[in-house]
């Protein structure tokens, strides 16, 4: 298991999913998942449109600062 960029990356290791949930918006899917491996704990955001998938993965170290950049951007367009 190697660490780029601060991130816990998966290379043949296994993860264990703590919480999840799926949501469904216009032809996406998308899957949030809370996960931990060895390495530490982390979120992991998924979308699976039109037989794609895509993910990011956000260290739980940085899930606050994520979450407030978030909520900025949902302030501004309300």
């Amino acid at each position: 298991m190697s660490r780029e960029g601060g991130y816990p990356r998966k290379e043949g290791g296994k993860s264990r999913v703590i919480a999840s949930d799926k949501l469904h918006i216009e032809n996406k899917t998308l899957f949030v998942d809370l996960k931990e491996n060895e390495v530490g704990r982390f979120l992991q955001i998924a979308e699976l449109s039109n037989d794609r998938r895509s993910t990011v993965v956000i260290p739980l170290s940085g899930l606050e600062a994520f979450m407030q950049a978030l909520q900025k951007i949902a302030d501004g367009i309300s």
